[in-house]
């Protein structure tokens, strides 16, 4: 198990349920209902707000990677 399943586990059911849609349009490559912005110093790191949690993921041509999935802190980037 990694680190994001087990933050996963974790979490109410609520904000499970979101970070599992925003996880999922981020795969399809569907970006029009997320909040997301490019990363700067990096050319293909972005990340995704949902409530108080951060997703971090990388585009590659075929696909997208999640890299992790942080609860916001003041020192979440």
């Amino acid at each position: 198990m990694d680190k994001n399943e087990k933050l996963l586990r974790k979490l109410s059911k609520e904000d499970r349920d979101r970070i599992i849609l925003a996880v999922a349009l981020i795969h399809s490559n569907d970006f029009q209902m997320l909040d997301f912005k490019k990363l700067s110093g990096v050319k293909d790191l972005y990340r995704v707000r949902v409530g108080k949690f951060r997703i971090k993921f990388r585009t590659h041509t075929t696909y997208n990677e999640i890299i992790e999935i942080v609860r916001r802190n003041d020192n979440t980037y």
